[in-house]
């Protein structure tokens, strides 16, 4: 039998075992799965063995108080970034302070509402979720999120374009001058990409890094090629800038092609493929991507950035 999806695992942390039961009883209605501990120190073996998504703690707890709890759940690298609530019946500035330094995401005085309690859990487990899909080095969303973002648009009806965006000669470029000016180009192109849309775009328009120096860009098909123009200009103005005053001036650097023979290596350029989305005609937001790809390669036939649409 296929296991009923939920909402997400609460773990609830209170030596008040009504307050245990009540929860339980108003996250589960909600589809949550509910684990509950009485002590900080059985919270903390939960934590290790069931994984949950997400801590009700409260402070005021025989062995180990809530406050010692969350110190060591955000000193340990394996749990460093869960989502924790408090809960306590202290309501002086000073208490709230000390969760907060300890690193509280949300804090909640007793008596409480319970209706409150779940409507934070939810909006917190949402922004986490959102957080931990986008991409570290520029913050954009992920893939999670183009995915859902393309399902999205896909299900709308309503026509569309994606554009798929790399950059051409990163990996040499990366090779000789290592990771940290290799993360400023990801970054420049991800502003410039940013920019494209804010001047050129609308105000729903998507972007997001699959990861690497690749990029997706959502939009509506008038705006595509605007977004794709600038984009190109604004990249190829600005990209000289990161590399060495001899790379600049002669316009490359020394490398090896494929075959392992020295070569030069023009200036970073970007590569975009254009797909225009006519409502139902794809089944699958794969096949989106897929014919994305395809027109970005046929880009990278061409010389410098180039954008090629389909």
């Amino acid at each position: 039998m296929a296991e009923n999806k939920t909402a997400g695992k609460v773990l609830i942390v209170d030596d008040d075992p009504e307050i245990l039961e009540l929860l339980r009883f108003a996250l589960e209605s909600e589809t949550y799965h509910v684990i509950a501990a009485t002590n900080g120190e059985e919270a903390l073996e939960l934590v290790k063995s069931e994984h949950p998504d997400i801590v009700v703690l409260d402070v005021n707890m025989p062995r180990m108080t809530g406050y010692e709890a969350l110190d060591s759940i955000r000193n340990n690298p394996a749990t460093c970034l869960l989502p924790v609530i408090m809960l306590t019946s202290l309501s002086k500035t000073k208490d709230k302070l000390t969760g907060i330094k300890l690193g509280a995401d949300e804090y909640l005085n007793k008596p409480f509402e319970v209706i409150e309690l779940v409507g934070r859990i939810e909006g917190l487990l949402r922004r986490t979720r959102e957080s931990l899909a986008a991409n570290p080095l520029t913050g954009l969303p992920g893939n999670v999120s183009i995915e859902k973002e393309i399902r999205k648009r896909l299900e709308s009806k309503r026509d569309f374009a994606v554009v798929y965006c790399d950059v051409d000669n990163f990996k040499s470029f990366n090779d000789k001058y290592g990771f940290e000016r290799g993360d400023s180009a990801i970054r420049l192109a991800a502003t410039v990409l940013n920019e494209a849309l804010s001047v050129e775009g609308n105000e729903d328009d998507f972007l997001g890094h699959i990861g690497g120096d690749d990029f997706i860009v959502i939009t509506t098909i008038d705006k595509a090629l605007l977004i794709s123009e600038r984009g190109i200009r604004d990249f190829d103005s600005r990209v000289p800038a990161l590399y060495d005053d001899d790379a600049r001036a002669e316009g490359f650097i020394p490398g090896s092609n494929r075959q392992g023979k020295e070569t030069k290596i023009p200036i970073m350029t970007i590569s975009l493929g254009v797909v225009k989305v006519a409502a139902e005609t794809y089944a699958h937001y794969s096949l989106v991507v897929e014919k994305a790809k395809d027109m970005l390669r046929k880009a990278k036939t061409e010389p410098g950035s180039s954008y090629v649409i389909g």
